[in-house]
């Protein structure tokens, strides 16, 4: 993270950023979106990078009784502060845990897992009325394709049974947003599936040519003589199958170690 790049406001760290750690809420018309999302540790090294995870999270609902438009891209770009690391860790593929379950999905690829979370469906089938379903998102560090990252998040429902995979492709740009995660519904889940809540947790340690590794890494670079930063952590992007678009920013806290 870059010093043109921080906000230092002592009274925020003062106050422990609590009133940072709220959910972003946008609104456009009868939509209502919200992106939430943490980095933890809070406290870390000034210069060096540290193991650490990331969350980010999302809800999408509709007021006064509209109907939910289908979410059907997501983009995630976090702060350049942040670090993507996978040398050394096996990759998994789409054809390993689709079709599967979560049981079967671990078995294949457990040494590929790099995150977990939720997602929560409204599920819409043609001569019923829509149903909410819950289902668990497991990430797995996915091969390289057209020289891209990939993040695997197979969804996977038991009851009923169901499952499909969100396929992130992460690219690295200039900027203050230098990694980016972004996915779109696949075309089996379009006819079906309309999500209404998503969490993913980044968090692996592993170990490489006999040194400890991490998937996520960050450091806390506030300038010298300085306690902590107020940053920018990440910034979302929603498209709708209505044309829709949502953009929401999140501003987090850090704290120095060292």
């Amino acid at each position: 993270m870059k010093p043109v790049a921080l906000l230092i406001v002592a009274s925020a760290l003062a106050l422990g950023g609590g009133a940072l750690a709220q959910a972003e809420i946008h609104q456009e018309g009868n939509l209502l979106v919200t992106f939430n999302g943490a980095l933890s540790p809070k406290k870390l090294p000034r210069t060096t990078l540290a193991p650490v995870a990331v969350r980010v999270a999302g809800d999408v609902k509709t007021v006064k009784g509209a109907p939910l438009p289908q979410l059907r891209t997501i983009t995630v770009a976090i702060n350049s502060a942040g670090r993507l690391y996978d040398k050394g860790l096996p990759t998994c593929r789409v054809a390993a845990i689709q079709p599967a379950t979560e049981a079967e999905a671990q078995a294949v690829c457990s040494r590929s897992i790099v995150g977990a979370g939720h997602v929560t469906l409204q599920v819409h089938i043609s001569g019923q009325a829509p149903f909410p379903v819950k289902a668990k998102l497991l990430a797995f560090n996915g091969p390289r394709e057209n020289g891209h990252k990939l993040i695997l998040a197979q969804v996977y429902a038991e009851d009923p049974p169901g499952a499909f995979v969100l396929t992130f492709t992460v690219k690295h740009t200039d900027g203050l947003f230098g990694t980016v995660l972004s996915t779109t519904l696949p075309k089996s889940a379009q006819e079906w599936a309309y999500l209404t809540h998503f969490d993913m947790t980044l968090d692996r340690q592993y170990r490489y040519r006999g040194k400890g590794r991490s998937y996520v890494s960050a450091a806390c670079a506030a300038p010298a003589g300085f306690p902590g930063a107020v940053f920018p952590l990440a910034r979302a992007s929603y498209g709708f199958n209505t044309g829709q678009k949502a953009k929401i920013s999140l501003i987090r806290s850090c704290k120095v170690s060292n």
